[in-house]
């Protein structure tokens, strides 16, 4: 026969917590935090989900941007609210794994400071030149920098950034000699490859596919695994010489530390539901971001492989941590 003994008895009561609350989710407005600037990436799936989650809760849910920091700025809020389920984070590839291996001093642990709930998109960004160059396929670029190596430049949002580590992936799996043109937004670093003053720009599609269109750029390659329904014709890089190549930006749903186990279940079930309104797959897919969804056991296990692949991408890249 079971004894209750008080701490059997205070965890049944905890258990009992968890799932009446997880049963009664929400019951006030609901904060979804993105760490990045309004109209970007981010902020559009974020506005996305949010009229769907909020008719689905039955209460308002609020698009807070808190930017700064590579992402940290809003994922340090999140990561010392109440881990009720009403405040959570729209993490990234960039907040919750980039940033490990070029950042020293983090304000987070990306791994211990936050419940994961689950991944909510992946991206396939595209690899876009210059006109000027005067090539069209991968292997003519690929040709066109051996032959001058470390003459040719690329442009980036900044040190350690996505298009940053894409970039010295591709040089390191490739072996091209590239320069690395830093920029503190992606929009300077676009207008000077548009301008022709630096040659090449890595960049998701809604915001590089405009220049190409106009012919201001051309597009070469994408970066994933498969290639982008949006761009058909575009061939991925692995599939194009590089074997293995898949860079895939991704974003993610996070709540605070120590949440309970049966409410980011609830949560991450609502999200899933979310993702298959067709409406909702249609303005994700038409924008070249792919719509996931994942339980949180999952999700935890995909951030863990993404942080020590990127970490280990800085490494090979030499970038230390600053």
């Amino acid at each position: 026969m079971m004894r209750f003994t008080p701490s059997l008895a205070g965890f049944i009561l905890a258990l009992s917590a968890g799932l009446a609350g997880a049963q009664g989710f929400p019951q006030k407005p609901v904060r979804l935090v993105v760490p990045y600037t309004p109209a970007g990436p981010v902020d559009f799936t974020t506005r996305v989900l949010q009229p769907r989650l909020q008719e689905l809760w039955g209460q308002p849910v609020l698009v807070d941007n808190k930017p700064g920091a590579s992402g940290m700025i809003g994922g340090d809020f999140v990561a010392k609210s109440a881990p009720d389920g009403y405040t959570l984070l729209v993490g990234t590839i960039q907040s919750h794994a980039m940033n490990v291996g070029t950042i020293k001093n983090m304000l987070y642990d990306p791994l211990k400071d936050f419940t994961p709930i689950s991944q909510v998109t992946r991206a396939n960004w595209i690899l876009a030149v210059h006109p000027s160059l005067g090539v069209n396929s991968f292997r003519a670029l690929v040709d066109y920098i051996k032959a001058r190596p470390g003459k040719e430049s690329y442009g980036s949002s900044g040190i350690g950034g996505t298009s940053h580590l894409a970039f010295e992936m591709l040089g390191a799996a490739s072996g091209l000699q590239m320069l690395h043109v830093p920029y503190k937004g992606t929009a300077q670093a676009l207008s000077d490859v548009a301008q022709g003053r630096v040659q090449m720009i890595i960049g998701d599609l809604p915001t590089i596919l405009p220049q190409v269109k106009a012919g201001r750029l051309v597009g070469i390659a994408v970066t994933g695994a498969v290639r982008s329904p949006v761009v058909p014709e575009l061939p991925t890089i692995a599939e194009a010489g590089v074997a293995g190549f898949d860079v895939q930006p991704w974003q993610g749903v996070f709540g605070p530390p120590g949440m309970p186990p049966e409410l980011a279940r609830k949560i991450s079930a609502d999200i899933v539901a979310v993702l298959r309104f067709p409406e909702v797959r249609t303005r994700l897919s038409t924008s070249g971001v792919e719509p996931v969804g994942s339980t949180p056991e999952e999700f935890a296990s995909f951030v863990r492989r993404e942080v020590t692949r990127w970490t280990d991408a800085a490494r090979v890249a030499g970038i230390k941590p600053e």
